[in-house]
Protein backbone atom coordinates (compact mmCIF):
# COMPACT_ATOMS: atom_id res chain seq x y z
CA UNK A 1 0.00 0.00 0.00
CA UNK A 2 2.86 2.17 0.67
CA UNK A 3 4.40 1.74 -2.33
CA UNK A 4 1.50 2.21 -4.33
CA UNK A 5 0.86 5.64 -2.56
CA UNK A 6 4.35 6.54 -3.71
CA UNK A 7 4.00 5.38 -6.94
CA UNK A 8 0.81 7.30 -7.08
CA UNK A 9 1.94 11.02 -5.62
CA UNK A 10 5.22 10.16 -8.10
CA UNK A 11 3.40 9.86 -11.04
CA UNK A 12 0.29 13.11 -10.29
CA UNK A 13 2.87 14.94 -8.77
CA UNK A 14 6.34 14.49 -9.72
CA UNK A 15 9.14 12.82 -7.42
CA UNK A 16 9.82 15.45 -5.32
CA UNK A 17 6.54 15.74 -3.85
CA UNK A 18 6.62 11.79 -3.26
CA UNK A 19 10.18 12.43 -1.52
CA UNK A 20 7.98 14.89 0.76
CA UNK A 21 5.29 12.68 1.44
CA UNK A 22 7.32 10.28 2.64
CA UNK A 23 9.69 12.10 4.65
CA UNK A 24 6.58 13.34 6.50
CA UNK A 25 4.79 10.23 7.04
CA UNK A 26 8.27 9.02 8.49
CA UNK A 27 8.22 11.64 10.75
CA UNK A 28 4.32 11.35 11.77
CA UNK A 29 4.88 8.10 12.03
CA UNK A 30 8.59 8.22 14.73
CA UNK A 31 7.14 11.16 16.78
CA UNK A 32 3.57 8.45 17.29
CA UNK A 33 6.29 5.97 18.20
CA UNK A 34 7.71 8.23 20.76
CA UNK A 35 4.46 9.00 22.21
CA UNK A 36 2.88 5.71 22.36
CA UNK A 37 6.81 3.87 23.78
CA UNK A 38 6.87 5.46 27.38
CA UNK A 39 3.02 4.80 27.51
CA UNK A 40 3.33 1.18 26.78
CA UNK A 41 6.72 0.54 28.86
CA UNK A 42 4.63 2.08 31.99
CA UNK A 43 1.52 -0.01 31.70
CA UNK A 44 3.02 -3.30 30.96
CA UNK A 45 5.92 -1.90 34.00
CA UNK A 46 2.58 -1.69 36.26
CA UNK A 47 1.29 -5.41 35.50
CA UNK A 48 4.72 -6.66 35.30
CA UNK A 49 4.57 -5.29 39.13
CA UNK A 50 0.98 -6.51 39.47
CA UNK A 51 1.64 -9.93 38.76
CA UNK A 52 4.82 -10.23 40.99
CA UNK A 53 2.73 -8.59 44.37
CA UNK A 54 0.06 -10.61 43.73
CA UNK A 55 -2.80 -7.71 42.78
CA UNK A 56 -3.73 -9.99 39.48
CA UNK A 57 -4.93 -12.94 41.79
CA UNK A 58 -6.84 -10.26 43.15
CA UNK A 59 -8.29 -8.79 40.13
CA UNK A 60 -8.92 -12.25 38.78
CA UNK A 61 -11.36 -13.34 41.97
CA UNK A 62 -13.35 -9.32 41.30
CA UNK A 63 -13.64 -11.01 37.75
CA UNK A 64 -14.92 -14.24 38.42
CA UNK A 65 -18.30 -13.35 38.47
CA UNK A 66 -18.17 -12.45 34.78
CA UNK A 67 -15.25 -15.08 33.90
CA UNK A 68 -17.25 -17.69 35.59
CA UNK A 69 -20.20 -16.96 32.79
CA UNK A 70 -17.82 -17.27 29.74
CA UNK A 71 -15.75 -20.24 30.38
CA UNK A 72 -15.69 -23.70 31.41
CA UNK A 73 -14.25 -24.50 35.05
CA UNK A 74 -11.23 -26.49 33.42
CA UNK A 75 -10.49 -22.95 32.22
CA UNK A 76 -11.25 -21.03 35.48
CA UNK A 77 -8.67 -23.61 37.90
CA UNK A 78 -6.04 -23.10 35.06
CA UNK A 79 -3.16 -20.83 34.75
CA UNK A 80 -4.93 -19.28 32.33
CA UNK A 81 -7.62 -16.96 33.88
CA UNK A 82 -5.24 -15.41 35.83
CA UNK A 83 -3.70 -14.28 32.41
CA UNK A 84 -7.05 -13.70 30.69
CA UNK A 85 -8.04 -11.40 33.75
CA UNK A 86 -4.67 -9.61 33.35
CA UNK A 87 -5.83 -9.15 30.01
CA UNK A 88 -9.04 -7.82 30.62
CA UNK A 89 -7.96 -5.88 33.24
CA UNK A 90 -5.15 -4.06 30.92
CA UNK A 91 -8.45 -3.43 28.38
CA UNK A 92 -10.84 -2.14 31.18
CA UNK A 93 -7.92 0.39 31.97
CA UNK A 94 -6.99 1.50 28.52
CA UNK A 95 -3.69 -0.43 28.85
CA UNK A 96 -4.01 -1.98 25.08
CA UNK A 97 -0.59 -2.16 24.51
CA UNK A 98 -0.03 -3.24 27.68
CA UNK A 99 -2.93 -6.28 26.82
CA UNK A 100 -1.01 -7.31 23.55
CA UNK A 101 1.43 -9.76 25.37
CA UNK A 102 -0.90 -10.47 28.49
CA UNK A 103 -3.41 -11.83 25.67
CA UNK A 104 -0.52 -13.89 23.62
CA UNK A 105 0.33 -15.51 27.03
CA UNK A 106 -3.51 -16.44 27.92
CA UNK A 107 -4.01 -17.79 24.16
CA UNK A 108 -0.46 -20.29 25.09
CA UNK A 109 -1.83 -21.35 28.27
CA UNK A 110 -5.21 -21.80 26.24
CA UNK A 111 -3.99 -23.84 23.95
CA UNK A 112 -2.09 -26.16 26.31
CA UNK A 113 -5.41 -26.96 27.49
CA UNK A 114 -6.81 -27.44 24.04
CA UNK A 115 -7.76 -31.27 23.46
CA UNK A 116 -7.43 -30.67 20.01
CA UNK A 117 -4.69 -28.01 18.51
CA UNK A 118 -6.20 -28.16 15.05
CA UNK A 119 -8.96 -26.37 16.02
CA UNK A 120 -9.28 -23.54 18.38
CA UNK A 121 -11.30 -24.23 21.65
CA UNK A 122 -14.42 -23.00 23.13
CA UNK A 123 -12.16 -20.61 25.17
CA UNK A 124 -9.58 -19.61 22.68
CA UNK A 125 -12.79 -18.57 20.61
CA UNK A 126 -14.57 -16.40 23.81
CA UNK A 127 -11.19 -15.03 24.65
CA UNK A 128 -10.68 -13.52 21.53
CA UNK A 129 -13.99 -11.86 21.27
CA UNK A 130 -13.26 -10.89 24.94
CA UNK A 131 -9.90 -9.31 23.77
CA UNK A 132 -11.16 -8.11 20.75
CA UNK A 133 -14.28 -6.15 22.21
CA UNK A 134 -11.85 -4.66 24.90
CA UNK A 135 -13.96 -3.12 27.60
CA UNK A 136 -12.50 0.46 28.63
CA UNK A 137 -13.44 2.14 31.57
CA UNK A 138 -10.42 4.61 31.16
CA UNK A 139 -9.12 4.85 28.04
CA UNK A 140 -5.73 6.18 29.03
CA UNK A 141 -3.83 5.28 25.63
CA UNK A 142 -6.47 7.76 23.73
CA UNK A 143 -6.52 10.29 26.12
CA UNK A 144 -2.35 11.03 26.12
CA UNK A 145 -2.69 10.54 22.38
CA UNK A 146 -5.71 13.35 22.16
CA UNK A 147 -3.36 15.17 25.12
CA UNK A 148 -0.26 15.10 22.74
CA UNK A 149 -1.86 16.22 19.52
CA UNK A 150 -3.52 19.31 21.47
CA UNK A 151 -7.22 18.40 22.61
CA UNK A 152 -8.54 21.06 24.54
CA UNK A 153 -10.76 17.90 26.58
CA UNK A 154 -8.57 14.77 25.34
CA UNK A 155 -11.02 12.71 28.08
CA UNK A 156 -14.55 13.40 26.44
CA UNK A 157 -14.31 10.26 24.78
CA UNK A 158 -14.55 8.07 27.98
CA UNK A 159 -18.50 7.74 27.96
CA UNK A 160 -18.86 7.02 24.31
CA UNK A 161 -15.84 4.59 24.57
CA UNK A 162 -17.28 3.16 27.72
CA UNK A 163 -20.77 2.56 25.89
CA UNK A 164 -19.03 0.92 22.37
CA UNK A 165 -17.12 -1.28 24.01
CA UNK A 166 -19.90 -2.23 26.75
CA UNK A 167 -21.90 -3.16 23.51
CA UNK A 168 -19.09 -4.44 21.82
CA UNK A 169 -18.41 -6.72 24.70
CA UNK A 170 -22.46 -7.80 25.03
CA UNK A 171 -22.75 -8.86 21.09
CA UNK A 172 -19.90 -10.23 21.14
CA UNK A 173 -19.93 -12.60 23.60
CA UNK A 174 -23.61 -13.80 23.30
CA UNK A 175 -22.73 -14.28 19.14
CA UNK A 176 -20.08 -16.37 20.58
CA UNK A 177 -22.21 -18.63 23.01
CA UNK A 178 -24.46 -18.91 19.91
CA UNK A 179 -22.05 -19.98 17.87
CA UNK A 180 -20.84 -22.48 20.41
CA UNK A 181 -24.54 -23.86 20.24
CA UNK A 182 -23.82 -24.55 16.53
CA UNK A 183 -20.38 -25.54 16.12
CA UNK A 184 -19.48 -27.41 18.91
CA UNK A 185 -20.07 -30.46 21.12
Amino acid sequence: MMLAGVCVIAFTQGGDAAVTTLNNGIEKAFSLILTLCPIMCFYTGLMEIAEMTGITKIIAKLLSPVTSLLFSKKVQHSPAMEKISMNMSANILGMGNAATPLGLEAMKELDSLNPNPEVASKAMCMFIVINTASIQLIPSSVIALRSQYGSLSPSDIMLPTIITTLCAFVIGTFSAKLCERFFYE
